[in-house]
């Protein structure tokens, strides 16, 4: 089984969509988990089980309750998730849990101090083309964002269930018109809605009331 899309949602905004990797002084990771390469989004995250699913995986504990819920998972990036499930006398069920919320509390006082900023893409067009799937997404941003003239296509064929564009955060758009050239325009963004909008044509700082 997997999360589901509550749970999903919980720990990717708790963990800031970053690598929960914290062991000691100077042991941590924060690598960022979605990122866009060439104007692609690339998803480098992994949903970690801190209670292993199967007998013989690490941490394994026989008819554990909450297997597939946020409480038993910890976001990790592809080199941290096979470090903690190597090293399992190192990384007991107890140390991943303290990982987990160390990580969480951290985030949650960036995010406060400001510390963590939306990433901007701008002028991309994202094209995804998927056949004969359960489910195809054309595009997913899991952290704030903001989109200047962004375009995400998908080409689904045999999919039984297609989504445009899927997020875990309020997703805001608005089309208004800058207030120092005239020109109207788009903008979309993710997590919370920004009070100054650049306008990509001047440049000038719309502020949206």
């Amino acid at each position: 089984m997997s999360l589901s899309v509550h749970d999903r949602k919980v720990l990717w905004s708790r963990a800031g969509n970053r690598c929960s990797y914290n062991y000691a002084a100077g042991e941590c990771c924060d690598e960022e988990l979605v990122t866009v390469v060439d104007e692609r989004l690339v998803l480098q995250g992994e949903e970690c089980h801190i209670v292993g699913e199967k007998l013989g995986s690490p941490r394994y504990v026989a008819n554990f309750p909450e297997i597939d819920t946020y409480n038993n998972r910890i976001l990790m990036c592809k080199k941290h998730h096979t470090v903690i499930d190597d090293n399992e006398d190192k990384y007991s069920t107890e140390v991943l849990l303290k990982m987990k919320k160390s990580h969480e509390e951290s985030i949650a006082k960036r995010k406060q101090a400001k510390e963590i900023q939306p990433f901007i893409i701008k002028d991309s067009v994202f094209r995804t083309e998927v056949e004969r799937a359960e489910e195809a997404t054309g595009m997913e941003v899991n952290r704030p964002a903001q989109f200047y003239n962004v375009t995400s296509e998908l080409i689904a064929r045999d999919v039984r269930s297609v989504t445009g564009f899927k997020t875990n955060q309020p997703l805001n758009a608005i089309v208004t018109t800058c207030s120092n050239c005239g020109r109207p325009f788009s903008f979309a963004s993710t997590g919370a809605p920004p009070r100054i909008i650049n306008c990509p044509y001047c440049g000038h700082g719309n502020t949206i009331p």
